[in-house]
């Protein structure tokens, strides 16, 4: 195919966005290049007419309810498509899983109005920019969200087909037929500045093969939602603010690269990463798994809470362990281990199961954190102290006992306790009952493990 759209660029480079539109509105298929030519009105208004009808019939062929949950919030095919589908499809991610409504604006600005599909919305915010217009129109779920309140099962992203893959010609296929847009297998151009020349909100596409090399200052986001962008190649990259929600991430090659601001929403990632620097990069959900080779991470944020993630989930948290445990950053790694099997926790089942995990959790932190039993040490003194000092008859001698005070009673458990607790043994005191006994061995059995495990969980760390 002839690359359209960068033809028109050569006989007019100052052509305008909605002259560029009455040019390429009726051209049936564009470029993987042509697509990356075009401002982001253009390709969204060309998608308009000639891809967003075909994602639209597959959904209401193919998504349980689609037309029921439109009828349901009075939302029409014009809105959809001008707000972006994906942002009236996907969960909202958010801390508080009861709060799931989204918001839905008219947004006017140079003449050119647009949905737009807000989390939050400020209303003093809307109002404070004189040179935006904002109209608030209704409140809604999302599709997924909407789904999950009613019980539906309808996660699209199951049902995946790739065709020729790997290579030039691989297309990619949601729920059966849905054959996406082809953006990959090229290098994005960028103009004299080293940014991008067109960033994009990018869904429902194939992007497979990209290349992203060299030093790109884009000063934009560029996000990818509901793509697959498998065998992303990444060299010698420098680039900052890519966002890559609900996306197939598969087999990316990263080699020689400076990367930081990169979000990772509800994706799956795999490949390797050699010789690279990451940076402020933030995992909410999906799998992060990728191979580290002599690559420094930094300032790592990883959640799964409210969000889908993989039921091997804990592998996100074990590849940065892993990865952070190799080039010295210890203390890192520890959080990470940690975390790893906070998750195995939350998600044992069985009650005796789950007693064991939290028990290894608060009692040393899986081993991890030895002053965790340093905090158990101290107190089991003290409540034995206590003990003690209630029973001090049976461990002070009576012509002793007779003539203290309490306080002068506590300082003797005190000492009782932590003589049993070091199993130092007893002298001038000891316990003369067999209760007390049983008591005084107790607390010696407590002391002889806590010790040892507290030995062993100083083996276990790295500063």
């Amino acid at each position: 195919m002839i690359d359209i759209i960068d033809t028109i660029y050569e006989e007019n480079i100052g052509i305008s966005e909605d002259d560029l539109l009455a040019k390429i509105i009726h051209i049936e298929r564009l470029t993987p290049l042509d697509l990356w030519l075009l401002p982001q009105y253009v390709f969204d208004e060309w998608r308009k007419k000639h891809d967003y009808p075909i994602i639209f019939d597959n959904f209401k062929r193919r998504l349980k309810k689609f037309d029921d949950w439109m009828k349901e919030y009075s939302l029409s095919q014009d809105i959809l498509f001008d707000g972006y589908i994906s942002s009236f499809i996907e969960n909202k991610y958010t801390e508080n899983k009861e709060i799931k409504t989204k918001h839905l604006l008219k947004v006017t600005y140079k003449n050119r109005t647009k949905y737009q599909v807000w989390d939050n919305y400020e209303v003093d915010f809307a109002q404070n920019d004189d040179e935006i217009e904002y109209e608030y129109v209704k409140e809604f779920l999302g599709y997924l969200d909407w789904c999950e309140n009613k019980n539906i099962d309808s996660d699209f992203l199951k049902q995946i087909n790739r065709y020729g893959r790997g290579s030039e010609y691989e297309e990619v296929f949601y729920n059966f037929d849905l054959r996406l847009l082809k953006m990959g297998g090229i290098e994005p151009p960028t103009n004299g500045l080293n940014q991008i020349l067109r960033p994009k909100k990018i869904e429902f596409v194939n992007v497979n093969g990209l290349k992203l090399n060299e030093e790109i200052s884009n000063n934009q986001s560029i996000e990818f939602n509901y793509c697959t962008i498998d065998n992303l190649t990444c060299k010698h990259l420098k680039i900052l603010f890519i966002t890559f929600r609900n996306t197939s991430v598969q087999n990316l090659n990263m080699f020689n690269s400076q990367i930081s601001n990169w979000k990772f929403i509800n994706s799956n990632v795999t490949g390797r990463i050699t010789d690279s620097s990451m940076k402020n990069i933030r995992i909410w959900g999906g799998q992060f798994i990728p191979i580290f080779q002599n690559a420094d991470l930094e300032n790592f944020g990883v959640w799964f809470s409210n969000i889908k993630h993989s039921e091997n989930f804990d592998r996100t948290f074990r590849a940065l362990y892993k990865a952070n445990n190799e080039l010295g950053n210890y203390k890192i790694a520890n959080d990470f281990k940690i975390k790893e099997l906070d998750y195995k926790r939350l998600k044992a089942k069985g009650f005796k199961n789950k007693i064991a995990w939290n028990f290894d959790k608060y009692f040393w932190g899986y081993g991890r954190e030895p002053k965790r039993i340093l905090i158990v040490i101290f107190l089991t003194i003290l409540i034995f102290a206590f003990i003690y000092s209630v029973v001090s008859k049976d461990i002070i001698p009576k012509e002793i006992d007779n003539d203290l005070s309490y306080f002068e009673k506590f300082c003797y458990g005190l000492y009782c306790s932590i003589i049993s607790f070091v199993t130092l043994g007893f002298s001038d005191i000891f316990p003369r009952t067999g209760i007390t006994k049983i008591i005084v061995s107790i607390e010696a059995i407590i002391g002889a493990l806590s010790m040892g495990a507290f030995v062993v969980s100083l083996t276990k760390i790295k500063d």
